[in-house]
């Protein structure tokens, strides 16, 4: 028996990554003030040294508009409306969240963990098969499936919403509660769950990014969240109680370390004990956050996520046209094929960066194997100017 969630009606709203001119008079001094809070207590974001400018980032507007690659710039400033949206713009309040998630990436090394972190595991953390790319009848996909380990982690489809916002994918019955364990035996803090999370705005968020967008005023719309559907599916209530605690902590750190990076979530297959589930959920996130929770009921999901979803990119076990399965590597549309250079052949396995440089921004392919870094150029973009709306304006 499956809870059927009341019905309602959805809208498809404005762009959730706005263009730089989005902000209000009141939100661009909020963000100065943040700038200035910053500067003054020395907090900065860590940056990887991959990227051509100082590791140890910067606070000063000048030297970010003059001196850092015009990428940089952008996803820099959207980083920090991000901590600002998430406190309603109250920069005293984003400052403070501010600074405890940089000093929270500079204690677990978070880019360096990103840049050097073992193939094999990082994808086993990911949750993606690994085929060779001759292998892709549906027999060989669902072989792999059947044979490879639960999947723990949300997953991109390869596709977008009608806000150009990456689609990603999270079925709980996939999930392994030993698997998740373990890893929290390892790794008590769960610092490295969150890597597919830095796969998320460090890969997938800036490539979409780089994709056309009709609404953005010039030229480009920033993406810095995506929108996700969690699969409840087949899932018994004695799974979800043995997997509530750890599902507490790595939301609750994702709340904390990464706001703002969700547009909406999408729950279908909503089970009976689905009002047990939502009520531990008004617990784990603040208000802002399940107000972007929408539990659809069976008879209506395919119908309320095509509104969102053109049904050529949304998966077929939601009622739409792709045949992509969790754990299966991103199935990319042509637009995106035509700017990823190899990974529109091979996807490549393990972690990828997206690099902003002055001469052009590049895609890598980074992490390490056998105790060999890894640091193969994927794809190169050319350089780019700086905004031409000055900062106090556009943001």
């Amino acid at each position: 028996m499956a809870y059927e969630a009341p019905s309602g009606s959805l809208s498809l709203p404005e762009p959730a990554s706005a263009s730089l001119s989005a902000l209000t008079q009141p939100q661009v001094k909020a963000f100065a003030e943040l700038k200035a809070l910053c500067g003054i207590n020395d907090v900065y974001w860590p940056a990887s040294e991959l990227e051509d400018h100082p590791a140890h980032g910067s606070n000063d507007d000048n030297d970010l508009l003059y001196n850092a690659p015009p990428d940089d710039l952008i996803i820099q400033l959207t980083l920090d409306r991000r901590y600002l949206r998430a406190r309603s713009y109250d920069p005293q309040a984003a400052y403070k969240q501010y600074s405890t998630s940089a000093a929270w990436r500079r204690k677990y090394k978070l880019d360096e963990t990103y840049d050097n972190a073992e193939i094999e595991k990082f994808g086993r953390m990911n949750g993606v098969v690994s085929h060779s790319p001759r292998s892709n009848s549906h027999k060989h996909r669902v072989d792999c499936l059947l044979t490879h380990p639960a999947q723990q982690q949300p997953q991109w489809t390869g596709r977008r919403d009608k806000m150009g916002l990456p689609l990603m994918v999270y079925a709980i019955s996939e999930i392994r509660p030993e698997a998740l364990s373990q890893i929290a035996k390892d790794d008590p803090e769960l610092s490295s769950v969150f890597l597919p999370a830095e796969y998320v705005t460090r890969f997938t968020q800036r490539l979409c990014t780089q994709l056309p967008h009709p609404t953005d005023v010039y030229g480009r719309v920033i993406i810095d969240k995506t929108t996700n559907i969690i699969d409840l599916s087949n899932v018994g209530l004695r799974k979800f109680w043995t997997l509530r605690s750890l599902l507490q902590t790595a939301s609750s750190m994702a709340t904390a370390h990464y706001p703002e990076t969700v547009e909406r979530i999408f729950v279908v297959g909503a089970p009976y004990f689905f009002p047990t589930i939502w009520s531990l959920l008004t617990r784990w996130f603040d208000p802002a956050t399940t107000r972007k929770i929408v539990v659809l009921q069976a008879s209506q999901a395919t119908a309320t996520l095509t509104q969102f979803i053109e049904p050529e990119n949304l998966p077929k076990r939601f009622g739409g046209g792709l045949d992509w399965a969790m754990g299966m590597h991103p199935i990319l549309d042509a637009e995106t094929k035509s700017i990823v250079g190899r990974l529109a052949d091979t996807w490549i396995e393990g972690p990828i960066r997206y690099i902003s440089r002055p001469k052009g921004d590049v895609l890598m392919a980074v992490g390490s194997e056998d105790g060999k870094v890894r640091r193969d150029v994927l794809a190169e973009f050319p350089g780019k100017q700086p905004p031409s709306v000055p900062l106090s304006h556009g943001l």
